[in-house]
């Protein structure tokens, strides 16, 4: 019994395939770091108690953001508003206030 030169084709375009869906198969299973971005912002004072924030620059789909890390998660903001520029410069200001403290030591008699 002989193959015909379609058959093998045939045969030959089935290994490749399936030489590319293995690897597909191996490199979209491997773990991949996803990072989120806020890709909206919200005018609305932050009520929750704010631990931290950091500058989202914009890099499309996110916009440009201020972050605030609050006890209840993250808050996407417009950078923008004044109260976010006074709770930024509220915030570096006891960050520099913590820094410049110094360290309390205690000496025995």
């Amino acid at each position: 019994m002989t193959i015909s030169i379609f058959q093998q084709l045939y045969i030959r375009r089935l290994a490749c395939l399936a030489v590319l869906v293995a690897m597909v198969a191996t490199t979209t299973s491997q773990p991949m770091k996803i990072s989120s971005c806020c890709t909206k912002v919200s005018t609305e004072i932050v009520t929750a108690p704010i631990i931290g924030y950091r500058i989202q620059r914009r890099n499309l789909p996110c916009v440009r953001a201020v972050i605030f890390e609050t006890t209840e998660g993250d808050v996407c903001s417009h950078w923008r508003q004044d109260w976010v520029f006074e709770k930024i410069k509220e915030l570096a200001q006891a960050q520099r206030a913590k820094k410049t403290t110094p360290a309390t030591t205690t000496s025995s008699p």
